[in-house]
């Protein structure tokens, strides 16, 4: 702890109730390795028992019927751990079969390709040990518990951290702070301004000093004008986490919110957590999901915004729960309430690695504190726009969690409980996968292209023991995350991914420390319909599976003795293929302004005409604009040829129906209704920040959101979708259609060129 914050820290006085760790856990943990460690090595000496092709269908047939016994019973407690206990058993025979009897000889062509495919599949089958081990009791959440009166609610610093973002995004993310529904006189926001430094207003480069001046009274005029706290410091040290520390021991709220420049919180965010921090003493932090009202590159690039579950729906939704019921829930960097004396404790944000969030949760979970987890989405961020954006994204977090896991490793982190242990090693070795997906990718071509044998079995052998530990693994994987990520959805990420973290993380390996914290791009417009430098190894990729299968295809009709391989080897490249045809689609950047527009919302309204009145409803709502459908009679009541309607509307957080002037853009007139799009012309800023409580005020809208896309499908129905998606895009670029929005492509190739 720095002297600035011990000093500050002696002379506060609490609210709260004093910060306690627990006393207990740890120890025990401790104790129990021994037993759990002779307890899983008895499973799989009793795995390893080589009972008999037909004993080994039966044991499959007893996981497919535990399956649909999950599946129909959804049962809890100690019934779910066995079921569940029974599938995994199915993986575990796979993988002591799989050491002990098919790995190549030493000698042979086959044997390293063959070891790199083992050591692949031996670090999936831990990856899926704990994260059934994570997720086989998910906690729910509580409602937060609520004080007597105004005055007992503890006092609360909002922190905006921004280093580049522009100022009209910074303008909507503090005014919702400022709209959040808590007592006024114990609640402050902060801008942390790191683009306005001492050091960029100082800087040799007179074009970086102008901008940061000019940066800063901007954005002090926009303070001024909402109520808000401008903050900056001297010096742009330890990125994210230092621009935070900087802004502790000058603020003295008891808690600390902290949201991403882009996070714009909901009116209840606050009132939804503080109460956790009343009656728990050992409580340092409660965190919120992230949710993104905008879709990330793959999901814009591929069109499944609308229909599919976000990619991060399965770690706020799934997995955090997992991890909050063994007390392993950890900070994200954003939507997350922190207990300043436990931040205090430790000298405010942890800054040795560029995941400054996990790694402060680490900390502080290892001094025996506590953490939350409430999953209801009251924040709305923007997902990176392009797929460099992404890329420069998941970089980071690779890189971090695999610093965590080579400077602090869990499993010897003194303080942690076992469990504890074991959540955090799932969520640091969960970013080795570039390893292992790309070992997947490659493996089936040693045999396509060099006829390379890697996998001794026979295809009896493979039905008994692979067959029936996939199909589990996928059908459990389903049934605990279906309703939260679609089948393969993993795997195309990871795909997408994996040639850039791969290298990165060799990098880490090299010098855990080297790693530097680099901001995601937001708000960036992309100008025309291309493939990015980083899309172009995906159709290379796509090429080589492509030229694998015609290969393979040949070889089926000329050498009928390999068919029972070849079966095998093409069913495993052709569903690398269809990742690929989805990433190469995922590759296909759309043109057009940043989407962080319009967002579904049903609510009705009031329409007002030049001289008449009608009701209809809001089905879109953005900052700029909304989207109406009216029935035929309103419509025709209305003066829509005017140009010009007001929208009454209720407003979270007023009592009174507040009026919204806007211009008519355009109208689609169907069998039953018309759908009107509008442009908002607020006159004045009241207007301007009743539209920014009605786009991101109530969190029902974005809980509702949420709930409105496509929640499960089977195994074989998402890999369909992935190849549809990914196959109308990569068709898109190469015969030069035109997309939606009605850009001119430049087509890869011409068809009178071929």
């Amino acid at each position: 702890m720095t002297a600035e914050t011990e000093s500050f820290a002696a002379g506060r006085v609490t609210r709260l109730p004093p910060l306690r760790p627990r006393t207990h856990g740890s120890r025990l943990g401790l104790l129990a390795v021994p037993l759990w460690l002779a307890l899983f090595a008895g499973v799989i000496a009793f795995a390893a028992q080589d009972v008999g092709l037909t004993a080994q269908y039966m044991i499959g047939a007893a996981a497919l019927v535990a399956l649909a016994a999950l599946h129909v019973f959804k049962p809890a407690g100690l019934w779910r751990v066995i079921l569940i206990s029974v599938v995994v058993f199915v993986s575990i025979r796979y993988i002591t079969w799989r050491t002990l009897n098919t790995i190549p000889p030493v000698d042979s062509s086959g044997f390293v390709p063959g070891l790199l495919l083992y050591l692949a599949e031996l670090q999936g089958f831990f990856v899926l040990l704990l994260g059934v081990f994570v997720n086989i009791r998910p906690r729910r959440s509580t409602a937060a518990p609520r004080p007597s009166s105004d005055d007992a609610w503890p006092t609360v610093d909002i922190f905006v951290p921004s280093y580049n973002e522009d100022p009209d995004l910074l303008r909507v993310t503090l005014t919702a702070a400022m709209q959040i529904d808590y007592p006024s006189d114990r609640m402050t926001v902060h801008l942390l301004d790191d683009g306005g430094t001492e050091d960029k207003c100082n800087h040799v480069d007179p074009r970086i000093a102008q901008a940061a001046e000019e940066r800063r009274e901007i954005l002090m005029a926009l303070c001024e004008r909402l109520g808000v706290t401008y903050r900056t410091r001297a010096h742009n040290v330890h990125a994210k986490a230092g621009n935070i520390n900087a802004a502790l021991p000058d603020t003295d709220g008891e808690l600390v919110l902290i949201l991403d420049a882009d996070h714009v919180p909901t009116q209840d965010i606050l009132k939804n957590t503080v109460g956790h921090f009343l009656d728990r003493p050992d409580l340092f932090l409660v965190q919120t999901p992230h949710f993104f009202h905008t879709p990330d590159p793959v999901e814009r690039n591929l069109g499944t915004f609308d229909r599919m579950p976000s990619e991060q729906e399965m770690f706020y939704g799934a997995i955090q729960k997992g991890l909050d019921s063994w007390n392993g829930s950890f900070f994200c960097g954003s939507a997350a309430l922190l207990r300043r004396d436990a931040l205090l404790q430790i000298g405010g944000i942890a800054t040795t690695s560029i995941t400054e969030d996990a790694e402060t949760a680490l900390e502080l979970h290892a001094r025996g504190y506590s953490s939350l987890y409430v999953d209801r989405p009251m924040v709305a961020g923007l997902a990176p726009d392009t797929v460099e954006a992404f890329v420069v994204q998941r970089i980071r977090w690779a890189q971090g969690m695999a610093q965590i896991l080579l400077l602090k490793n869990p499993l010897f982190k003194r303080g942690l409980g076992l469990a504890q242990r074991l959540c955090y090693l799932n969520s640091a070795t969960f970013w080795l996968f570039p390893f292992s997906r790309l070992v997947f990718l490659i493996a089936p071509l040693f045999y396509l292209l060099f006829g390379l044998k890697i996998f001794e079995a026979s295809l009896d052998e493979f039905t008994a023991f692979v067959v029936f530990h996939v199909v589990c693994s996928l059908m459990l994987s389903n049934w605990l995350f279906g309703r939260s990520r679609w089948p393969f959805v993993s795997d195309l990420y990871e795909l997408v991914q994996s040639p850039f973290t791969f290298g990165a993380l060799a990098s880490v390996v090299r010098n855990p420390r080297k790693p530097q914290f680099r901001v995601t791009p937001k708000n960036v417009t992309v100008e025309r319909d291309f493939v990015p430098g980083v899309g172009k190894p995906f159709f290379a990729i796509l090429a080589v599976l492509v030229a694998a299968a015609a290969i393979g295809i040949w070889r089926w009709f000329d050498m009928p003795f390999e068919r029972e391989h070849l079966t095998i080897v093409m069913v495993w490249n052709l569903i690398n293929l269809v990742l690929a045809i989805a990433a190469a689609g995922a590759m296909y950047e759309r043109s057009g302004k940043p989407v962080g527009g319009w967002v579904k919302r049903l609510k009705p309204v009031n329409v007002l005409g030049y001289q008449t009145a009608g009701r209809g409803n809001l089905v879109q709502v953005g900052l700029d604009g909304a989207r109406l459908r009216l029935g035929h009679e309103q419509a025709a009541a209305l003066d829509l040829d005017d140009g010009r309607v007001i929208v009454q509307m209720a407003v979270p957080g007023r009592t009174d129906l507040r009026l919204f002037p806007a211009l008519i853009q355009g109208r689609t007139v169907d069998r039953d209704t018309v759908t009107v799009d509008l442009t908002w012309v607020p006159q004045n800023e009241e207007e301007d920040r009743d539209l920014i409580a009605v786009v991101f005020g109530d969190s029902q809208a974005w809980v509702d959101f949420q709930a409105g896309r496509i929640r499960q499908r089977t195994i074989l129905g998402g890999l369909l979708y992935l190849f549809g998606s990914g196959f109308a895009r990569v068709a898109d670029l190469a015969f030069g259609r035109r997309p939606a929005t009605g850009t001119e492509i430049r087509p890869v190739w011409n068809r009178q060129d071929a």
